[in-house]
């Protein structure tokens, strides 16, 4: 017979003890962070996604004691989550692969070479929905692509998806949706030359 697995009343009653502790502590925090949020802020709180986003959110906004390099983190992680939800949302390698008709191994092999936009989450890859059409890759995404090599994913997410004064004040993702390539190619360009300066 093996060693035993239940937990003696002892241990469950110090994790309840534990658990208790924690929670008031969060609690009392989280207290003082709601009560000092603006009116504004709490609404915007409000239409957070879950329950995880809405505590980033509370953290980012409220003003509490905080060094300013955790709120410049928490904002960064709330701008990279924002940017993972524009237009459709991110994919999975199984569901780009889906997409594709290929294996998840042929995405993640597209991915290192370039020609597919995949950026880090903690459980592992994810793909932009928007690179995506019916009959495979958005025209002239990989072109883009090779043009920008050498910047990081979320640069790269950040150039198709936010206005480009070089794509005179519009997105690229929707001048490629428009089929202006040539326009797309000049602002990756340029994209390239701003980020060495």
């Amino acid at each position: 017979m093996g060693p035993s697995t239940t937990t003696s009343p002892e241990t469950q009653d110090e994790r309840t003890l534990d658990e208790a502790a924690l929670l008031a502590r969060i609690t009392r925090y989280f207290d003082g962070a709601i009560r000092g949020l603006r009116k504004r802020d709490r609404l915007v709180i409000l239409r957070a996604a879950d329950d995880f986003w809405t505590v980033m959110q509370t953290l980012s906004l409220a003003p509490v004691a905080e060094s300013a390099e955790h709120k410049v983190r928490l904002r960064g992680a709330l701008a990279k989550r924002k940017l993972l939800q524009m237009d459709g949302g991110v994919l999975s390698p199984s569901s780009a692969a889906a997409l594709l008709g290929v294996s998840r191994q042929a995405v993640g092999q597209r991915r290192a070479a370039g020609r597919l936009l995949g950026v880090e989450g903690p459980r592992g890859y994810l793909y932009p929905a928007w690179q995506f059409t019916d009959q495979g890759m958005l025209p002239g995404f990989e072109d883009t692509l090779r043009a920008l090599r050498g910047e990081d994913a979320w640069s790269i997410l950040t150039f198709f998806l936010e206005p480009d004064a070089a794509a005179g004040n519009q997105r690229p993702l929707d001048l490629l949706r428009t089929g202006r390539l040539d326009a797309v190619a000049r602002a990756a360009e340029l994209y390239g030359e701003q980020a060495a300066v």
